[in-house]
């Protein structure tokens, strides 16, 4: 293993698009939604700790999920817990873990991923990730990784590709977050774009490089606290002031769509954003008739294409259901199209609104 080899690892959101399921208290990286005997932050540290050092393993939380990680991840250490104060896009803790790093050494690399995706070929990931590693290691670039596109998906984001640099390496022509279905199709047919999987690697010093004077606050956030935090941990005061001045931006929009030396490595080791029901359905075996029953004591008649996610001692008896969840956990039970993104979204801001913050 390198030493200066590091992996930031993103476990802040609250993935409201599996709730009831996922939910503020407990979100969906601190759950087992696979049935596989580990939480989904769980597998992407074990992926990563095959290659990289747990000392260089960071991962950066909402400071509400402390315990959750500590309880999951009981040999963290406190250096590599990054607990943020208030829940931001990707902006704030890829910089904030970058300015670590760089703390801890000058030289080192990066691969940043979120904690909820599905990898099918690990060993494929592990040399995808160590070819970027490498690649960034002896290049001062930002690099992405990006999976061809089996289907025109409107749930992921889009990379197109532009000169070809080296082997699967490519420059990066633009990026495309959440496109229309017409898009979509577009992108898919056309060859010439991949999905964003949301890993990115670069060295810690060429991203806090690309991210200074992209954007006014986040510049003079970064002017204020960089010769300091070269030679100190910054205290959850500092933390807290800070996180109240970034913006809340994704890493795409505020740095990479505005530097010019962005590419994307064409990677093959099977990907899936766990982000919704509709991928839980593709992720998981499924019986004679398409349908998804995890971990469950069902009895399904004349159903096709269906989730059904039901608490331990609980029976459910459904009939003449196509393309629905049908998931309880705990105190709420949701019966809606799988494939209802925006519909899910709605039902979460409507329990909130009509019976309170307990049931999201």
């Amino acid at each position: 293993m390198s030493s200066n080899y590091y992996c930031v690892i993103l476990a802040g959101g609250v993935g409201m698009r599996l709730w009831p399921t996922s939910r503020v208290k407990k979100p969906k990286q601190f759950q087992d939604i696979l049935n596989r005997g580990q939480s989904m932050l769980q597998a992407t540290y074990e992926r990563f700790r095959r290659f990289i050092s747990e000392d260089n393993i960071l991962v950066v939380t909402n400071s509400m999920y402390e315990k959750i990680v500590r309880e999951q991840l009981p040999g963290i250490k406190d250096v590599n817990l990054l607990l943020e104060p208030m829940r931001r896009n990707t902006v704030p803790p890829v910089t904030w873990a970058s300015l670590e790093i760089c703390r801890r050494d000058r030289t080192a690399v990066m691969v940043v991923s979120p904690s909820d995706q599905l990898i099918s070929n690990e060993e494929e990931f592990e040399r995808d990730v160590l070819n970027a590693l490498d690649y960034v290691s002896k290049n001062a670039r930002l690099l992405t990784l990006g999976i061809p596109p089996t289907r025109p998906e409107t749930e992921f984001g889009y990379i197109q590709m532009s000169d070809p640099i080296g082997d699967d390496i490519f420059k990066v022509r633009s990026f495309t977050e959440k496109p229309e279905k017409d898009f979509a199709n577009v992108f898919y047919e056309s060859g010439e774009f991949l999905w964003n999987t949301g890993v990115f690697a670069w060295g810690a010093a060429t991203l806090l490089r690309a991210a200074y004077g992209k954007n006014l606050e986040l510049t003079a956030v970064l002017e204020s606290i960089a010769d300091d935090y070269a030679e100190n941990i910054i205290s959850k005061e500092d933390v807290d002031s800070i996180y109240s001045k970034v913006p809340n931006l994704n890493v795409e929009q505020s740095v990479l769509e505005k530097s010019d030396n962005v590419d994307v490595l064409q990677c093959h080791f099977g990907w899936q954003d766990m982000g919704t029901w509709n991928a839980v359905h593709e992720a998981m075996p499924k019986d004679e008739d398409n349908n998804v029953v995890i971990d469950s004591q069902s009895l399904l008649y004349g159903c096709k294409n269906c989730v059904v996610k039901l608490p331990n001692g609980h029976v459910a008896v459904i009939q003449g259901l196509e393309d629905y969840m049908v998931v309880e956990e705990g105190d709420v039970l949701v019966i809606c199209k799988k494939d209802d993104k925006k519909a899910i979204r709605k039902f979460v801001v409507d329990a909130q609104m009509k019976f309170g913050d307990e049931f999201v």
